[in-house]
Parts: structure tokens; sequence; C-alpha cells
């Protein structure tokens, strides 16, 4: 085990849970595959009350599944799993931004905005393009939720998040949906701007929704 787990504040089950997670991301371990305790405590260095107490919370999380007779899976992702996703990420969100509509201040408003500009420079394409775009994207959306100042809101919004990081390969790989994002932030800021609740509410909505149409068409035409 790294020295850098070791020294991590967090509980021990909660490290175990992210390294498996991360590994889960990642595709070391796959779709319907079994996560043996045994043989992840030889992995990871760790006795197995830890990974047993991981495994459940990645269960709450939605990462695997306690199937009968074959234990802990990591449970496949369904389309209509992540249409559920979505739909709750994009209420979820947009009542974020409607509470932050009358709390945030202007040098709040002016970092969506220099957090948006970054995009600019992935307009002409990028070998990290997927990196990058996520790194702002992600940057963005957690200050307007953060600037809600809804302590519930933002766990659970954080939690539910954990799960997009499964298909974060399809999330962007082509210019155009930059562009359409860039554009929709700036819709978003426009709203906050206005100070217009239904407005903002409205666009991070939208914004979430397309996001969706277009990742839903990336995996259908992977699976052709």
């Amino acid at each position: 085990m790294s020295s850098n787990m070791l020294l991590d504040s967090k509980p021990l089950r909660e490290r175990i849970a992210d390294r498996i997670r991360a590994d889960i991301v990642k595709g070391i371990f796959s779709d319907g595959e079994r996560l043996i305790e045994p043989k992840l405590a030889e992995i990871y260095g760790i006795s197995r009350t830890p990974i047993r107490e991981a495994l459940r919370q990645l269960e709450s999380e939605g990462f695997i599944e306690i199937v009968p007779r074959k234990g802990a899976v990591v449970k496949e992702l369904t389309i209509r799993d992540i249409d559920n996703l979505y739909a709750i990420k994009a209420n979820l969100e947009g009542l974020a931004a409607r509470q932050a509509v009358n709390l945030i201040s202007d040098k709040e408003i002016e970092r969506l905005v220099n957090v948006n500009e970054k995009f600019i420079s992935l307009f002409k394409g990028s070998e990290n393009i997927v990196e990058e775009y996520l790194k702002y994207n992600i940057s963005f959306h957690n200050l307007f939720i953060k600037y809600s100042q809804n302590d519930k809101l933002i766990e659970i919004l954080e939690g539910l998040n954990k799960n997009f990081q499964r298909f974060r390969s399809f999330l962007v790989s082509k210019v155009d949906r930059v562009r359409e994002a860039y554009m929709e932030h700036n819709r978003i800021i426009e709203a906050f701007k206005d100070r217009d609740p239904e407005k903002v509410e409205k666009a991070v909505r939208n914004h979430i929704e397309s996001g969706w149409n277009y990742l839903r068409a990336k995996i259908q035409g992977a699976k052709k």
C-alpha cells in the first residue's frame, strides 16, 4: 500500500473504496466481474474487514451489487441507469443554481466566467481534450453548486457525481461538444448576472440534458 494512502486522513474504509472505485472506472474490474474479498485483500494489502466495509459503501453508491450465490459483482450501467442518473443530476444541479442565484456575488460570477474561458483553449483540439474538458467542466459546476450554500445538496451531488466517472471517456472527444458546453455555460452565467432563478435553473437543466443527449448518441454508436 502506498505511503500516500497511509498518510491520507480518510478512514481506511473510504480509502479502500476510493481505490476499488478507481479500478472500476479504469476498467481493471469489468462489468459483471466478481469482487472476491480474499483476492481484494491480497491486491490492496489489507485485511478483509475494511474490504467488506468498502464494498458496502460501493454498493450504496451503485458501483457494485450483491448477487445471491455470487457475492459482490461490478454493476453494469444500462442506458436506463444513466437516464435516471442524468435526470437526477439535471434536477438537483438546477436546484443548486436556483438557490445560488440570490447568494452569489459579482466576484463569484467572475470566477465562473474565468473557468469557462479556459474552454477556448480546447477549440483547436488537444491530445488531452477529455481530461481537460472534464477538469474545466467539473470546476464550473462545482462552483455554482458550492455557491448554493446548501450543504446537504452539495453532499448528495458529490455522491452522485462519483457514478459519472464510469463513463467519462464517452463525455467528449470532439471540439463541437466543447463549443456547445462553452455556449451553454455562458447562458448559465448570463442567468446568474440577471439574478433570475427560473432562467438559471432552466439553463443548467438544459445544459445537463444536452450533455446526456451527446453521451447517449456516443454510447449507442459504440455498441453498433
